[in-house]
C-alpha cells in the first residue's frame, strides 16, 4: 500500500529504471557499534570522485557527514520522533550555507504528507501527499515552488490488486503522461510494462528475475511508431562471486549499436 507520494507507480520505476549505473564505482562499508563508516571512488567518463561517509545515531537524532574530494562536508541531522508519526531533517553543505534544506514527513491515517524547503537564497519548495483511499487505491499529488518559476505539479492514481500494481501519473502541468502495469509472476519474479507520452510515446517493458542472492533485469524501450527502434538495457548483481562484495554490471545498447556500460562493487566488511 502507498504511504507517501513517492511510493505510487515505484514498483514501475523500481523494475524499468531502478539499479541501472552506467559509472565505474568502487564502495567499502563498515558498521560497528551502531556507527557506519562507508569510502567509495566512482569515475563517470574521464571524472574521478570520491567521499566519505559517516552515519551515527545520537541519542534520538541520525547523524549523517560526506566529506568529497575537494573537502566540502554536507551534514544531515534527521530527527525521527519529534514529530508524531513523522521525522524531521535538516542537513546541507558546510561551506555553503544557501544548501540548506529543511525536510520534514508525516502519516495521519489513511494520508502521508511530505515538504521540504531549499535553498534561502532562492527559494524552492516541494510538496506532496498520498492518500490511502483503501482497497489497493491510492491517489496523490505533488507540487514544486521556486521563487524564478511558475509552479509544477504533478498528479498520480495507483491500484495495487493481488500482484498486479496498475498506476497512471499525469506530470509537466499535464504535459506528460505515464500509464504502467507490473505484476508479480511468482515470488521471484516480476513482469512489468509502461507507456510513456509527451509530444511522441514510448512503450517500455521489462522483466526481473532473482537467484540464490543474484539478480537479473532486462529493460526494452522503443518509440510508439511504425520504425522499430529499440534499446536494450540490462542489469545483473552478482552476490557471491567475491566474498562480503556484490558486484553490478549496467549496460545498454540500441539499434545502432552505440553502447554504454557501468561496473560497481560493494564490499562490507
Amino acid at each position: 500500500m502507498a504511504k507517501y507520494y513517492g511510493d505510487i507507480a515505484k514498483s514501475a520505476k523500481d523494475l524499468l529504471t531502478g539499479g541501472f549505473n552506467y559509472d565505474t564505482k568502487v564502495s567499502v562499508d563498515t558498521k560497528s557499534a551502531g556507527t557506519g563508516v562507508s569510502a567509495s571512488v566512482v569515475q563517470k567518463g574521464e571524472a574521478v570522485s570520491g567521499d566519505l561517509k559517516v552515519n551515527a545515531n545520537v541519542v534520538d537524532q541520525v547523524i549523517d557527514i560526506e566529506l568529497n574530494q575537494d573537502a566540502k562536508a554536507k551534514v544531515t541531522a534527521s530527527f525521527p520522533s519529534l514529530i508524531p508519526n513523522g521525522k524531521l531533517s535538516v542537513g546541507g553543505t558546510v561551506q555553503d550555507l544557501e544548501t540548506v534544506k529543511v525536510s520534514a514527513s508525516v502519516l495521519a491515517g489513511p494520508l502521508g504528507v511530505k515538504a521540504d524547503v531549499a535553498n534561502y537564497a532562492a527559494p524552492k519548495a516541494d510538496a506532496s501527499l498520498c492518500y490511502a483511499i483503501g482497497g489497493g487505491f491510492a491517489v496523490g499529488a505533488m507540487a514544486t515552488i521556486k521563487s524564478s518559476s511558475a509552479l509544477a505539479y504533478t498528479v498520480a492514481a495507483q491500484s495495487k490488486q493481488g500482484d498486479v500494481t496498475y498506476a497512471l501519473t499525469a506530470a509537466d502541468q499535464f504535459k506528460t503522461f505515464k500509464a504502467s502495469v507490473v505484476t508479480a509472476l511468482d515470488s521471484k519474479q516480476t513482469l512489468g510494462a509502461e507507456v510513456v507520452y509527451k509530444k511522441a510515446a514510448t512503450a517500455t517493458i521489462g522483466y526481473s528475475k532473482k537467484m540464490d542472492g543474484h539478480s537479473f533485469k532486462a529493460v526494452v524501450a522503443n518509440p510508439v511508431s511504425a520504425e522499430f527502434n529499440p534499446t536494450l538495457s540490462v542489469h545483473a548483481s552478482l552476490g557471491s562471486l567475491i566474498p562480503k562484495t556484490t558486484a553490478t554490471i549496467s549496460c545498454q545498447v540500441d539499434k545502432t549499436m552505440k553502447y554504454k556500460y557501468g561496473f560497481q562493487f560493494a564490499t562490507k566488511l
